[in-house]
């Protein structure tokens, strides 16, 4: 065998192995974002389930009735001035708009959420609607823009999933 072809055999053998290498670091890859993100849904999970979140996701639900109070009106009337402390139900919107913002950029797998949240996602925009419509006179379409993408995403995903997710080929437990 020449020079040059051990010079041919060697190349090819340094090519299979770096493409190999390659392969491997995809895989790798892969297997890192998948698990950064399941990482970020279980801190959402987790962050979902304090008793603080919870008891400002109630109060989103409370917006309607509040938009009744003059006095609560005219508090969203007056931009960055919205204590969270004294109106919780904006540290969920808060929450919805971080997640919004994680789904928009792809940290987060919308899917996923939204096979979890898609309800609690739809009627949380549907009850703080007025209240955000009525800041974003003052402040412009941006204040929560990324819960907007969220809901709107949750819609979508309502209309291509109108009976959820279950996988279609899978008996359900009353065919069994």
């Amino acid at each position: 065998m020449s020079a040059a072809s051990i010079g041919i055999v060697l190349s090819l053998a340094t090519l299979i192995v770096v493409g190999a290498a390659s392969v491997a670091a995809i895989i790798q890859l892969r297997h890192l974002r998948t698990s950064n993100q399941l990482n970020a849904m279980l801190e959402i999970m987790n962050q979902w389930n304090l008793p603080a979140v919870q008891a400002a996701l109630a109060e989103v639900r409370a917006i309607p009735a509040k938009m009744n109070d003059p006095g609560y009106v005219e508090e969203l009337k007056r931009p960055g001035s919205i204590d969270r402390a004294a109106y919780p139900e904006f540290l969920a919107l808060d929450l919805w708009e971080q997640i919004g913002t994680f789904c928009k950029y792809g940290l987060v797998d919308e899917s996923i959420l939204l096979d979890i949240t898609v309800g609690q996602v739809s009627n949380a925009w549907k009850n703080a609607e007025p209240a955000i419509a009525l800041i974003r006179t003052i402040t412009g379409p941006s204040t929560f823009e990324n819960f907007e993408y969220l809901a709107v995403r949750a819609k979508l995903w309502m209309r291509s999933h109108p009976n959820g997710a279950y996988p279609p080929r899978l008996p359900r437990m009353p065919d069994l």
